[in-house]
């Protein structure tokens, strides 16, 4: 079966897994998602069956929205509260204003470091996989946007915070920077992603349904980067056999479209036509 699922991810399943049972409850061969959800964490995750798995290398990376628990006083080993304590420290009291102010210095372009248990690849080993034996190794900075940040105390120790981030942030480890500004020790005690470009939760559905006989119905189109602008084609006796076309510059790369259907990501060579990069249909 060919279909975007806009899935409501439950806690206590990996990505992997959860785009795996997409796949078996449709019979389906091939499986895949658009970006990796902690185990823990809840909330949407795009899953592409069949054709549109092709789809994974242009879906939108940025504006994912998060909202996210944590307490201070306490770090662990995997910056969230499931990890082991590595220390702890009595929390202050901090005023709302002393709170938002905190957020500000946040806001914008930075650079962050991936935590140890993580799946970011390194020499070809996932972190967490070190982690896991003991083995801390050193981090590559990688940069990140954060476009919309503020938090708000919720409880005597428990606070809420709202993220709309890049691709490839760690709301935890944002978290911990976060609290590290106030002379704080923190850790994650839930997380849940509440959209991604376009898409949003309310417009996910639960494995449950899908195993009841619920059709998702995702639009391809949703998901797409926007930075790949969609140029309506019909050219299609070029497409559907690769040669390249000519035609006015639209940018660096666009994905051709025929009433409405994906069909292929095109790239302006210098020879001045628009050459085949993937076929997507």
């Amino acid at each position: 079966m060919d279909a975007v699922v806009f899935l409501n991810k439950p806690a206590g399943m990996s990505s992997f897994q959860a785009a795996a049972k997409c796949r078996r409850i449709f019979s389906e061969k091939k499986a895949g998602h658009t970006g990796t959800l902690d185990p823990n964490a809840t909330g949407l995750l795009v899953v592409l069956l069949g054709k549109y798995t092709k789809l994974v290398p242009y879906c939108a990376g940025d504006h994912k929205t998060y909202e996210a628990d944590f307490c201070f006083g306490k770090a662990t080993d995997t910056e969230d509260i499931w990890g082991t304590v590595t220390e702890e420290r009595e929390p202050r009291v901090h005023t709302a204003e002393e709170l938002e102010a905190a957020c500000l210095p946040l806001i914008g372009e930075s650079v962050q470091i991936p935590p140890m248990y993580s799946a970011v690849k390194q020499n070809g080993r996932k972190l967490y996989e070190l982690a896991r034996k003991g083995v801390t190794v050193e981090r590559k900075e990688r940069k990140i946007t954060v476009e919309e940040l503020s938090v708000k105390q919720t409880g005597e120790n428990s606070y809420h915070m709202h993220a709309v981030v890049s691709g490839g942030t760690y709301i935890r480890t944002l978290i911990c920077d976060y609290a590290s500004s106030l002379g704080e020790l923190a850790c994650m005690t839930a997380l849940v992603r509440t959209g991604i470009g376009n898409v949003t939760l309310d417009q996910a559905c639960t494995l449950e349904q899908l195993a009841e006989g619920y059709i998702p119905e995702g639009d391809p189109k949703m998901i797409l980067d926007p930075k790949y602008p969609l140029v309506e084609t019909d050219r299609t006796d070029l497409i559907y056999t690769g040669r390249a076309i000519k035609m006015p510059d639209c940018g660096e790369q666009v994905i051709f479209t025929h009433e409405g259907e994906i069909l292929a990501a095109y790239g302006l060579q210098e020879d001045g036509l628009y050459h085949c990069l993937r076929g997507l249909f």
